[in-house]
Parts: structure tokens; C-alpha cells; sequence
């Protein structure tokens, strides 16, 4: 059986919608596919996520955050891109602050309309 090359798509159920507890680790994933096989790019509320975020860290299938802060909340996006197109998997990520005395629970998230 051949494969005919394209775009890339998205080989995998998505959760759009992800929550974390502060101080956690998580990591949001990117399942993507496609021939030629795309390159990653991910975004934090429009900005570029790079090699200078520390606790950032992309990966071949995802992204990773180490010891998620409330900041942390908001709209990430993974884009994968080949020679013949791209297609973006978006995420909001809430982010749970556990207050000790009575663990009241707050939700952070940010989402931006275009």
C-alpha cells in the first residue's frame, strides 16, 4: 500500500481543554503525522515558545512543563508544518491553586477571542 504525500493531521484523539494543579508536571501532546513528517512549533498566548523557557520544554510529540505555576494558565498551540500545508492543535490549560488551610480551589484561564 502506498502513502500519498501531504498535509499534516492529527493522528490522535485531542483533549482540548486541560487541568493541571500548581506545582505539577504535566505535558500537553502534538499527535501529529504526515509524509513528509511535519515539523513542531508551540506558542503560549502568541508568543513562541523557546529553549529560554526554562521550565518549558518541547519534545518530538509534545510539550513539557515542569512545576506549573498560575501563570502557566492560558491558550497554547501546537502548529505542524510541511511542504504541503499545517494544521494547529489548540489548548486552554487551567491551572488548580490549592489553598491548604481550607483547600479552596481557584481556576486561572485565559482565553483570547480573534
Amino acid at each position: 500500500m502506498l502513502c500519498s504525500k501531504g498535509p499534516p493531521r492529527i493522528a490522535d484523539k485531542v483533549i482540548h481543554r486541560q487541568t493541571v494543579r500548581i506545582g505539577r508536571t504535566m505535558k500537553l501532546l502534538c499527535p501529529v503525522e504526515g509524509d513528509p513528517p511535519p515539523l513542531t512549533m508551540w506558542t503560549k498566548d502568541g508568543r513562541t515558545i523557546h529553549s529560554g523557557w526554562t521550565r518549558f520544554r518541547v519534545l518530538r510529540q509534545g510539550l513539557k512543563i515542569k512545576e506549573v505555576e498560575a501563570e502557566d494558565a492560558g491558550t497554547f498551540i501546537c502548529k505542524a508544518t510541511n511542504g504541503f500545508g499545517s494544521i494547529n492543535i489548540n489548548y486552554t490549560l487551567i491551572v488548580i491553586v490549592a489553598n491548604s488551610c481550607n483547600l479552596l480551589e481557584v481556576q486561572y484561564f485565559v482565553t483570547f477571542l480573534s
